[in-house]
């Protein structure tokens, strides 16, 4: 939540001859040497300082005038000081805001320190044109681009330059597994409402189930705000502090009978003796140690022989092709160009 906003006003200094504290809304031009007042060297006073402002009404960032640089107010279409449309004005640079918890008091804002820096910081990220020539691009940084070139083709290459060859099959092979699942007991613990009605052992304990966040005052800052037409807003805001406050209820541990994992059963072969299914020598039943079947995996692998290199490879493919593919039955398959590594989606019978 935030209280009443007051309005004071900015205060700025002379860049021309140097006269300082001048008012940001009252004082658009140095009463001493007539220069414009420039938005970049408004600063906010101290409390000590502070000028209300009566009855203004805030139309929005002041614009710059692109003939001759003077400040003119939101609403503004041409330049008070020369007569120049503001179609193409900018608008004024504002300062942003600062901050102090409540009943802290503000001094000065030291206007010198905040322009170096923002010169530091300005110099920092655009290097000058001179240090940009005679700094050039660094060799190191020429060859690691390079390298990473190479690399980068080198992997679009090994990825989609292919050529094709012949390959013949010279084995296969075929995998077949079933997973098991036994009853076995297992300790738990949740919280007592939500806990299993097929529980047993149980052991129950007044234990913290949680946090909650309690409201406790309020945390309050003063925070200015450049306005960015010569005046500055103040308010105070307020936020909710909240603490943390333990939550206890009660907490079952127990034991509960539950399926789980317990082996797989796996048989393999080629095609001397035929795919089957393992025995499981299930013990059935709802019995502590019972088991059950819990899902079937199988596959069917050929193994190839290269007729270029004589190398083997292998690859999956469905049981009924499996089945029907013939002992040295020949085949087309595309090879990595760079890598020479054996593509199995594109298997094709001769």
């Amino acid at each position: 939540m935030a209280d009443q906003e007051r309005v004071y006003e900015m205060l700025w200094d002379c860049r021309f001859c140097g006269t300082a504290r001048l008012l940001g809304k009252t004082h658009r031009f140095c009463p001493n040497c007539g220069g414009a007042q420039d938005p970049a060297w408004r600063y906010f006073p101290s409390d000590d300082e502070k000028v209300a402002v009566q009855d203004h009404t805030f139309v929005g960032v002041d614009k710059i005038c692109p003939a001759c640089g003077s400040l003119s107010a939101a609403s503004a279409q041409f330049c008070g000081a020369c007569g120049s449309p503001l179609d193409r004005a900018q608008a004024a640079r504002t300062v942003g805001e600062r901050r102090k918890a409540a009943g802290e008091a503000f001094e000065t804002e030291d206007l010198a320190a905040r322009q170096e820096r923002e010169m530091r910081a300005t110099a920092s990220l655009v290097p000058t044109q001179s240090a940009t020539r005679a700094r050039g691009t660094p060799r190191w940084l020429i060859v690691v681009g390079m390298i990473l070139a190479l690399v980068i083709i080198g992997g679009v290459l090994a990825a989609f330059w292919t050529k094709e060859t012949t390959a013949v099959v010279a084995d296969y092979r075929w995998v077949r597994e079933i997973r098991i699942e036994a009853l076995q007991a297992r300790n738990d613990s949740s919280e007592c409402d939500s806990m299993p009605g097929d529980a047993y052992s149980v052991e129950r304990r007044r234990e913290q189930v949680d946090t909650r966040r309690i409201p406790d005052g309020q945390e309050c800052h003063t925070v200015q705000t450049d306005r960015g037409d010569g005046t500055f807003s103040e308010r105070q805001v307020c936020e909710t502090k909240y603490r943390e406050e333990p939550v206890y209820g009660d907490v079952c541990y127990y034991t509960v009978n539950r399926w789980d994992y317990k082996r797989t059963a796996r048989a393999e072969g080629d095609r001397s003796d035929g795919p089957y299914w393992p025995d499981t020598n299930l013990r059935t039943g709802r019995c502590l140690g019972c088991e059950r079947e819990a899902g079937r995996d199988e596959s069917y692998t050929l193994i190839f022989r290269r007729s270029d290199t004589g190398d083997t490879f292998e690859c999956d493919v469905p049981a009924d092709e499996w089945q029907a593919t013939a002992p040295e039955q020949t085949f087309t398959v595309k090879v990595g160009a760079v890598l020479g590594d054996e593509r199995c989606d594109t298997l094709a019978a001769r």
